[in-house]
């Protein structure tokens, strides 16, 4: 019965990004923890769906961080600009 009223003809789907993988619509934690847990059957409150961890469904969850390698450069300022700013700090400073 699950199978036939959804779109995709998934019964069962797993957490993806924190959101239920049949309708996409946010898993509070505490259910998430629930579903990583085994205790029980948890069902999607809004599709309906059987939801299970993606360990258990053996997808591999790989969680990259995004490492910049490039320092970062500062902007180049002009001698003009400089002596300004130096001319600027000695007017306050007098």
């Amino acid at each position: 019965r699950i199978r036939k009223n959804a779109r995709n003809g998934l019964g069962i789907v797993y957490v993806q990004r924190d959101a239920c993988g049949g309708c996409f619509n946010k898993i509070p934690p505490q259910r998430q923890l629930d579903i990583k847990m085994h205790k029980k059957v948890i069902v999607c409150e809004y599709c309906g769906r059987i939801m299970i961890d993606p360990e258990l469904a053996g997808v591999k969850t790989v969680e990259t961080e995004v490492v910049d390698d490039k320092p970062k450069r500062k902007r180049a300022t002009t001698r003009k600009t400089a002596s300004k700013k130096s001319e600027e700090s000695e007017t306050k400073l007098s």
